[in-house]
Formats: C-alpha cells, sequence, structure tokens
C-alpha cells in the first residue's frame, strides 16, 4: 500500500462557512443606530484564563475504523489494515472510542481515500475540532491527513467523523503525540506592505503584530447602518469590543444610499473615538444585476479581464481612463469594475482624511466558486493586485491595512501585497481551531503574517486559544442573528451568555478601553 503522508493540514478547498452579505436592498436591521461612545469606560476585575492539565506521552493510539459504530459501509476490496475499510458517504458517520492515557494535545490523523475528494469533520464529543480535506485519487490509495494539537483529557474519549461532502474510504485512525502550537508561529513582520503608510497606520500595524501572540482583539462584525451588536455586547459584558467590523457592499447601490451613509458615520466616529475600523467588501458585480454570488449574475471576472492591461490600467487616472474607454482600449466590464473601485477609494479616502486607519478585507474566499471574483487563482490575483496598486498607488491611500481571507494558496497574492491573512470559521464550535492555525502558520508562502478570525458563528474560548497557544489575533463574530435577536438583544443561539461575558472580561482579550492611542505608539 503506498501512503502519502501529509504533515499538516492544508486547506484546498473551501472552507465552510463564509462571511455573510448583506442582503439587498430590503433587509431588515436589528436596531436602531446607537449613540457615540464618549464616557471613560469602567474599570473591570480581568478573569485568568483557566489552568490545563498537560502531561506528555510518546504512546501511538492506533483504532481500525471498521471497530467503531458507523452506518457507511464496509469494504474489503484493495489493500487495507485490519479486516477492511469503512466507505462514509456525504452525512455519514463513524464514531470511534479512544482510551487517552494522559491529558495532552494529539495529532488525529486518518488513512483516507476519495475518488473525488472529501471534506470530513472531527469532532470530539460534540465539540467540532477541524476538517479533514482528503484528495482526489483515481484509484484506492490512502493519504495521511493530520489535525494538530487536539487537547484531549485522559480517559474514555468519543472521536466522532462525519463526510461532510464528497465520499471517503477511510482504514485507520492514528493518535499521537504533539504539542500546543509552536510559538515561532507569532515571529512575524510589523511593516505594513503599503508603500505611503500614515504614521497612524503604522501605529495600528504596530500594535497589532506586538499584541499577536500575548493577546487577542475583541472585534464585532456589525448589520450595515446600526450599532446593534455593539450596544448588545456592552450591555452583557460592560464592555466594547476594540474593532468595528463593516461591510461595504451596500455602497455602490444607489438605492441603498441613505444606509450606506449612515454606516460610514458609525464607522467614522468609531475611528475618531480610539477603536479600530475594519471593512470588508463582497463586490456587488458591476453590471445592472448588482449581485454578488455568481449564480445571481452573469458577470465574470474571466470576461472583465480578457485581454485588458491591467498594469497600466491600475494607474490610469480619471481623464486618461476617459480617453482608453473611449478609443475601445478598455472593454465595458473593465470600465465598470475600475469606476465601482474609484467609488470605493472615495469612501476609504474619507477615512484616510480623519486620520483613521482602516483594516481592509476585500473580495474575500477567493478559492470559492460562489463569488464572481472567485474559483480561478491566476485572476483573483491579478485582481487583488489590481486593486491594491490603484488605491495604494494612484489614490495613495496609506491608512489601510491589507487583510487576504482565505485558505487556498493558490489564491494568496504574496507578502507584498498582505498585512493579516483572515479565516472565516463557520462551524458551530467554541473550539480554538489550533489545527488551522498551526497549519497555516507553516505554508511558506503565507509564513510570518499574523492570523485572524475575521467572521465566525459561535465564539472561540479564549481560554482554549491560551491552553493550545492558537493565539489568534482577532475574533469577530458574525453580525446580526448570530449575535442579536430581532430586538437587538443578545442572542445565545450560537454564544452563552457566560462565555461572551467572560471573553471580554478575560485577561487575555483586548476591548475598546484598553486601546492605546495609534499615532503616539508608532512613535514611541
Amino acid at each position: 500500500m503506498k501512503i502519502k503522508k501529509i504533515a499538516a493540514l492544508l486547506m484546498g478547498a473551501l472552507m465552510c462557512g463564509c462571511t455573510s452579505i448583506p442582503d439587498r436592498p430590503d433587509s431588515a436591521v436589528t436596531s436602531e443606530s446607537s449613540e457615540t461612545i464618549t464616557e471613560e469606560a469602567e474599570k473591570f476585575e480581568e478573569l485568568s484564563p483557566a489552568e490545563y492539565e498537560i502531561y506528555k506521552s510518546d504512546e501511538l493510539i492506533k483504532l481500525n475504523a471498521e471497530g467503531g459504530v458507523f452506518n457507511g459501509s464496509v469494504r474489503t476490496d484493495g489493500e487495507y489494515d485490519g479486516n477492511g475499510y469503512v466507505v462514509l458517504d456525504e452525512g455519514m458517520t463513524l464514531t470511534h472510542i479512544a482510551e487517552i492515557p494522559q491529558p495532552q494535545h494529539y495529532r488525529i490523523i486518518i488513512a483516507a481515500s476519495s475518488e473525488k475528494g472529501a471534506a470530513v469533520r472531527l469532532s470530539v464529543r460534540t465539540q467540532t475540532e477541524g476538517i479533514f480535506y482528503v484528495e482526489p485519487s483515481e484509484e484506492l490509495s490512502y493519504g495521511l491527513y493530520a489535525i494538530d494539537s487536539i487537547y484531549l483529557t485522559a480517559g474514555t474519549m468519543l472521536l466522532n467523523f462525519t463526510a461532510e461532502s464528497g465520499s471517503a474510504a477511510i482504514d485507520y485512525i492514528l493518535l499521537e503525540d504533539t504539542g500546543a502550537v509552536s510559538p515561532e508561529s507569532y515571529l512575524v513582520h510589523s511593516s505594513s506592505v503599503s508603500s505611503n503608510a500614515s504614521v497612524s497606520a503604522i501605529g495600528v500595524m504596530k500594535y497589532l503584530t506586538y499584541t499577536y501572540g500575548s493577546g487577542i482583539i475583541t472585534a464585532q462584525n456589525v448589520t450595515p447602518g446600526t450599532n446593534a451588536e455593539l450596544e448588545a455586547i456592552h450591555e452583557e459584558t460592560g464592555r466594547y469590543p476594540a474593532m468595528r467590523c463593516g461591510e461595504l457592499a451596500l455602497s455602490l447601490l444607489d438605492e441603498e444610499a441613505e444606509r450606506a451613509e449612515e454606516e460610514i458615520q458609525l464607522a467614522l466616529e468609531w475611528g475618531k473615538n480610539g477603536g479600530l475600523v475594519s471593512y470588508t467588501w463582497h463586490w456587488y458585480s458591476p453590471d445592472t444585476s448588482r449581485a454578488a454570488l455568481t449564480a445571481d449574475t452573469n458577470f465574470r471576472l474571466t470576461m472583465a479581464i480578457d485581454g485588458q492591461d491591467m498594469e497600466n490600467l491600475a494607474m490610469a487616472g480619471e481623464e486618461e481612463l476617459q480617453v482608453l474607454y473611449d478609443g475601445g482600449y478598455v472593454s465595458d466590464r473593465m470600465y465598470a469594475m475600475i469606476r465601482d473601485l474609484d467609488r470605493i477609494a472615495e469612501i476609504l479616502k474619507r477615512f484616510d482624511d480623519e486620520d483613521i486607519p482602516v483594516i481592509w478585507q476585500p473580495i474575500p474566499d477567493g478559492e470559492s466558486k460562489m463569488y464572481w471574483w472567485g474559483g480561478n487563482s491566476e485572476e483573483y490575483k491579478k485582481l487583488w493586485k489590481f486593486i491594491f496598486n490603484r488605491l495604494n498607488k494612484l489614490h495613495g491611500l496609506g491608512n489601510l491595512i491589507w487583510v487576504w481571507n482565505g485558505s487556498d494558496a493558490e489564491f494568496y497574492p504574496g507578502n507584498s501585497y498582505c498585512d493579516i491573512i483572515g479565516q472565516s470559521i463557520y462551524e458551530k464550535s467554541n473550539s480554538s481551531f489550533a489545527g488551522r492555525f498551526s497549519a497555516l502558520s507553516e505554508v511558506p508562502d503565507m509564513q510570518k503574517k499574523p492570523l485572524a478570525i475575521t467572521s465566525c458563528d459561535s465564539l472561540p474560548k479564549p481560554e482554549y486559544m491560551y491552553r493550545d497557544n492558537a493565539m489568534w489575533l482577532w475574533f469577530a463574530v458574525g453580525s446580526g442573528s448570530y449575535i442579536v435577536d430581532s430586538e437587538g438583544n443578545l442572542s445565545e443561539v450560537y454564544t452563552d451568555w457566560q462565555s461572551l461575558y467572560n471573553a471580554y472580561n478575560s485577561r487575555i482579550c483586548r476591548t475598546l478601553d484598553e486601546l492605546p492611542d495609534f499615532k503616539e505608539y508608532a512613535l514611541n
């Protein structure tokens, strides 16, 4: 049997869940806009993270798949270990009992094969810990797929494997000793990739990289045009998140101009009062359909950039662009894209004029074919670099800190175009997702960049992140029903009150009242 060893889980497929996109144009908001934060923050007794016993055992545990409980089928054709292998089709599960000798971190490995590729979810007891992405193989040839840094207590433990997509043949399961995430993961660059970064932007980047590995910044996605989620958190915990995370999708819709302006005003107020400002941009297509999802528009990136001089067009000013367009040197689709991007530049310049840095997250999840800008790595990287050069070099925006949201290294635009790597984690789990953290920190092209959870459904527990040394730079729970109900009050569907309170008052989490003056921070 030929075995291909994969030392760490590499995400070569679309991660489960992605940042939600505002409905258009009749989305209901969760609450009215809140007043500007002006009063001095109260002082709170901070909570220390719980301590977990960790011992070391080199014992290797091996479990043959067919020895577990499953609703798939056992097959005995081809090569296998033991008495056969288990085939899990989509939705099927395999549960195995493991006797854990010591409380410590383990690497959990499956020997698996899949004809067309598969995603297998790992849950310990009822908590999701990660996903194995099994590569397609034309023949039954098992590869070893691992998730690192899973903390298990001593005693009987239930390991649950669910085929999330595709069909996978699982031969056996291995548990071996591993440690928490390596401290070397936090040796990252502190300089900004912007060629003309402002002093305040330099201060924010310096603060972020200084905090990385020692603290976690609290962040929250908001419903456009409101601070409902922020106020609900403050009501329940006594503190505000350090970062307000907005969405610029509505800013290009003429029918949403009023709500889009309300959104910008709230973000400007937040920044003026010392808070961190972040914006994701799900780009509604630059045609009359104004849709983000591929299924809802005929606009395709391939058609827009085909035959276009992207490098020179990135630096074409308004008059030059018009001349080129009138002369037939710029296609209608490319022209529409540039006009959209320039409108976004005008919005971002309003923050630059107020000396407010923006943690900027454009065109996320490029590996996903759900979006018109995604699915083709070379085209996606061209678009990312085009956006970067036009905003940074042509428009001279020095207040942007660039966040690339994605998991497939083939779509990564390169270290010269990205400050931070973001992840969307929608798996209804308060795990630290240390396995994903460790895997991403070891990808050669992505090293030396901080990692952040830019959107999630359930709040990760800071004590788990501390225990596993998976200290994501920040976490940002999704907006709307992920955190509040229709009245704007805290919803406990995804995160219970106690977990929220503990996180916002944890010694290792940074809230709004703890942020420095970023301009002074840059000069110290």
